[in-house]
């Protein structure tokens, strides 16, 4: 092309911004085909927003720690048997201390911690961090980094700015906009915790503290609940880009690291479940075990003379004999209706016994 007609095309260009008031229609022919890729799949997606809301005390943010962690590490998601893609994982906390809180957690769910970014709330001067007209920094960090894989914000309303309306369709809409804009400009996945009212609603998507457009405007709405049996599960309550699905059952565990005992953090069930409805946990189909109906029989077998048993030494006879987690075995032993003590001895022990 000659500069001659090279200078005709941008002026022309300049014409039908002026006509359109900056918006040229472009047409589709030569699209850029894009697979969807994942982190977790069909959970949680590269490029896409995704808002996870919760009961209270569930553990959203351990939550968040452990998933970080296996996205920093390029570790294993639950019910998966590859290793998802390993990236740098921006966290950015309205809530929590780095060093009293996610630092300690971030560490006990096995994070690389190098992978870990944390962003701050405020710059230099004191202005605080606002989504709506400070996300162009976050976006520059990615583009510069180039190994960014996810961005987590807890919560999103600590970060959307002194006049927003968390009940407003528009002011969420705007944010959501934003957030979708950012996830898809750079690849990264989005994570926006966002919290559940204490309504009594059965539709876990219409408890959602806020607008509606907290569930309509991401691609995926993640969500942890309690169940009346004492389970708590993680899933999806939305999807518009996959129509595959699964529950996970999760317990809450503790870890000791250097310097601070019994930090808490997630443990995964062995088995995922299902649910017949995607768009809520309703009608959840637990699956057959026969690993946990195995180690229930070793459980009940040892335990069936009535005696006090080390629970280490249970534990270690269960899971030698049957591939499953310790917080499996905790769980059956309340099945089972395990009566539990602390021993007198220094280091103390827990016991288990079985009543008749």
């Amino acid at each position: 092309m000659s500069p001659v007609e090279k200078l005709f095309d941008q002026t022309l260009e300049q014409i039908e911004t002026v006509r359109y008031g900056g918006f040229t229609p472009k047409s589709m022919m030569g699209y850029s085909r894009q697979r969807l890729e994942w982190l977790w799949p069909n959970m949680i997606g590269k490029g896409l927003l995704h808002v996870f809301a919760g009961d209270s005390g569930i553990g959203k943010t351990l939550l968040l720690c452990d998933i970080a962690a296996i996205v920093s590490r390029g570790g294993i998601f639950p019910a998966e048997t590859t290793q998802c893609p390993r990236g740098k994982v921006i966290y950015l906390s309205g809530e929590d201390s780095i060093n009293h809180t996610l630092g300690p957690r971030l560490e006990a769910s096995g994070a690389d911690l190098a992978n870990m970014m944390e962003w701050p709330t405020a710059t230099s001067s004191g202005s605080q961090f606002d989504l709506a007209t400070d996300l162009g920094s976050i976006e520059e960090f990615i583009e510069d980094d180039g190994e960014v894989a996810m961005l987590i914000i807890d919560p999103v309303t600590s970060f959307c700015g002194g006049r927003f309306d968390n009940d407003s369709v528009t002011s969420v809409r705007h944010i959501t906009t934003k957030l979708n804009n950012l996830a898809e400009s750079t690849g990264v996945a989005i994570i926006a915790l966002q919290h559940l009212t204490k309504s009594e609603n059965p539709k876990i998507k219409n408890r959602i503290l806020g607008s509606g457009a907290w569930v309509h405007g991401p691609r995926i709405v993640l969500a942890a609940i309690h169940t009346d049996d004492d389970y708590r599960l993680f899933g999806k309550i939305k999807a518009n880009v996959t129509d595959t699905y699964g529950v996970y059952p999760f317990n809450i565990e503790s870890r000791d690291i250097p310097d601070i005992e019994g930090v808490r953090r997630i443990e995964w069930s062995d088995e995922a479940w299902h649910n017949n409805q995607l768009s809520e946990f309703e009608d959840i189909s637990r699956p057959t075990d026969r690993k946990s109906d195995l180690a229930l029989e070793i459980l009940r077998q040892s335990l069936e003379d009535g005696g006090w048993r080390s629970r280490g030494f249970l534990m270690q006879k269960i899971r030698a004999a049957v591939d499953v987690s310790e917080s499996t075995v905790k769980r059956l032993s309340k099945e089972l209706g395990v009566e539990k003590r602390r021993t007198s001895d220094v280091p103390a022990q827990t016991e288990w016994r079985l009543t008749k």
